[in-house]
């Protein structure tokens, strides 16, 4: 998967670091860093990261997770699947936010294909409305903030450093259909669109990303 040399992400207020480019044309899993200030007081760091870098994060991300979504029932197994199971994924990358050494999100998405049991889902819940969009997509699968660092952009900023100078032509993602939903929110924000709606309230939601 290609990531542009040269990228350069203004982030509000200032940027204080930016992992060197020379990383990437090397192959290195870590991306790209950025640091941005969220308030007079804090200071967010920004590090997207994939393939054998992302596993480090195991334990602080079900930390994040458990804060976010609730209890899992089992961590090994949940270490396993999704951890892991996502992880192995072809383009796989794994965005993390950090304050002041603290993990307070992530996101993470990866290439997503037929044959697996999302794209194969949708597919066939939904038929004509997504079919053109799935197959070679990112799937954008997980972004979550502790509630304590919520209203502070940290989502945004996770979402566009996830996205960031990605090869594929298209993202789908799985959401509310609410448009009231804070994540709804903030997708519409940027530029995603409802594809389709299924069961009582999910939907699915599309982004061109090259055209």
């Amino acid at each position: 998967m290609g990531f542009g040399r040269g990228f350069r992400r203004i982030i509000p207020r200032r940027v204080v670091h930016l992992v060197d480019d020379d990383d990437e044309a090397a192959g290195n899993d870590r991306f790209r860093q950025a640091a941005f200030s969220c308030n007079d007081e804090c200071v967010i760091t920004i590090e997207t990261v994939a393939g054998t870098d992302a596993s480090v994060h195991r334990d602080e991300v079900l930390g994040v997770w458990t804060a976010a979504f609730g209890e899992v029932n089992d961590p090994a197994e949940w270490a396993i699947s999704p951890w892991d199971r996502h992880r192995s994924r072809a383009g796989y990358r794994l965005a993390v936010a950090h304050d002041d050494g603290r993990l307070v999100g992530f996101a993470w998405g990866y290439t997503g294909e037929r044959g697996q049991y999302w794209s194969d889902f949708i597919t066939r819940e939904l038929g004509s409305k997504v079919d053109r969009w799935v197959g070679g997509h990112f799937e954008f699968v997980e972004l979550a903030v502790i509630p304590e660092a919520r209203g502070r952009g940290i989502g945004g900023q996770l979402h566009d450093a996830l996205l960031a100078n990605l090869s594929h032509r298209r993202a789908l993602l799985a959401s509310s259909s609410s448009p009231d939903d804070p994540a709804v929110r903030l997708y519409s924000s940027r530029g995603w669109v409802s594809l389709a709606t299924y069961g009582d309230d999910r939907q699915v939601m599309g982004r061109v990303l090259n055209k």
